[in-house]
């Protein structure tokens, strides 16, 4: 259900991702865009996601104002998004804390969550893209007791090709066509 590389699994070759976290090779050249802070669990009522916090989220060159961070979850099967959620935005700051749940009434198998942080900057920039990270949570192993890891956040290039990435305005139709 995604790709398979011949000389290790996805993200092998990037020290201290976050537990299940697959990347591409473009993270190789790809600056850290910040790191978020999940606690993944699973459960009778489906699969269980704690947006905990953020730090050393990169911001916008030239900008004045900090932006008010959100997240947004998408739960993939496949090519597929099969569920979403996003978090409420929070204090304008580079070190967000959220601690907000999400329940996907899904179960973790050949899933996989894409975390997108967003931030609106005010009246002129509402959807602007601060960092991506992917999950795989057959990966995983999933109880009731969270997960809890930090995940690097890239540019949305830098995935690996898994399935379809969710973009906002960060995208273009030549990024939607490749």
């Amino acid at each position: 259900w995604g790709p398979i590389l011949t000389d290790g699994p996805l993200g092998s070759f990037v020290d201290s991702l976050g537990p299940g976290q697959v990347v591409g090779r473009q993270v190789l050249a790809s600056p850290v865009l910040g790191e978020i802070q999940i606690g993944i669990s699973s459960g009778r009522a489906g699969i269980d996601v704690e947006i905990i916090r953020a730090k050393n989220l990169v911001v916008k060159p030239g900008v004045k104002v900090n932006p008010a961070p959100y997240v947004k979850v998408y739960l993939l099967e496949g090519k597929q998004c099969i569920a979403k959620a996003k978090t409420r935005a929070v204090r304008r700051t580079t070190t967000p804390i959220f601690q907000q749940h999400i329940v996907f009434s899904e179960t973790p198998r050949k899933k996989m969550l894409q975390i997108t942080v967003m931030a609106d900057y005010g009246r002129m920039e509402r959807k602007s893209f601060l960092g991506i990270a992917q999950i795989r949570l057959d990966d995983l192993e999933l109880g009731s007791e969270p997960m809890v890891g930090w995940y690097k956040l890239y540019h949305s290039s830098s995935l690996a090709g898994t399935g379809p990435v969710r973009k906002d305005s960060d995208t273009s139709l030549t990024e939607i066509k490749q």
